[in-house]
């Protein structure tokens, strides 16, 4: 229901930094939605693994993906980074797209909002702000009053729930990936 974008404001470093997609995996059919990391060795992903399409942005370059697509951004091997890789990235959900409450999932930090938004409800509040065909004046008066903004009790419990059973499930694949370097 909407794409995703990823806006580089530095030089992609020569040695990592640099995004990779895997070609067509959008079409996959093994993938939870809910899924945070995939282990790219999973069954039925066999016709995706060896199509890398890798990225080396440049300062401006802006990418765009279907949301499904698998994708990683691999770190330095010493796990320290020696430059900058700031990004402004975002989804874009098209018209009569609806809230998918993925809470609790082991998102990474996936809705630190406080909207009253239900599993299953359009998206219509001042946190999903609707921006073509029309500019909504009332959306951007709720957000100029102040009250849109982030919860510090649903900071928390993401962050314990980054710790959990359910996540360490979930992250096994980049636990991995770490140990791998």
């Amino acid at each position: 229901e909407g794409i995703r974008f990823w806006i580089t404001m530095d030089e992609t470093p020569k040695d990592y930094g640099a995004p990779v997609y895997l070609k067509g995996s959008h079409q996959n059919s093994v993938v939870d939605e809910q899924a945070v990391f995939v282990d790219i060795e999973q069954e039925g992903l066999e016709d995706y693994k060896e199509k890398l399409l890798e990225f080396r942005t440049m300062p401006g370059d802006m990418l765009i993906w279907h949301p499904r697509t698998i994708h990683k951004v691999d770190g330095p091997a010493d796990g320290i980074w020696t430059t900058y890789r700031r990004v402004l990235g975002g989804t874009v959900a098209k018209g009569g797209a609806v809230y998918h409450d993925k809470r609790g999932s082991g998102g990474v930090l996936s809705d630190l909002g406080k909207h009253s938004l239900e599993d299953g409800d359009k998206l219509s509040s001042p946190y999903f702000p609707l921006v073509y065909p029309q500019f909504d004046k009332n959306e951007a008066a709720e957000r100029d009053s102040g009250n849109v903004g982030r919860s510090p009790k649903d900071i928390v419990a993401k962050i314990g729930g980054l710790v959990s059973k359910a996540s360490t499930e979930r992250f096994g694949s980049f636990f991995k990936v770490l140990g791998s370097r």
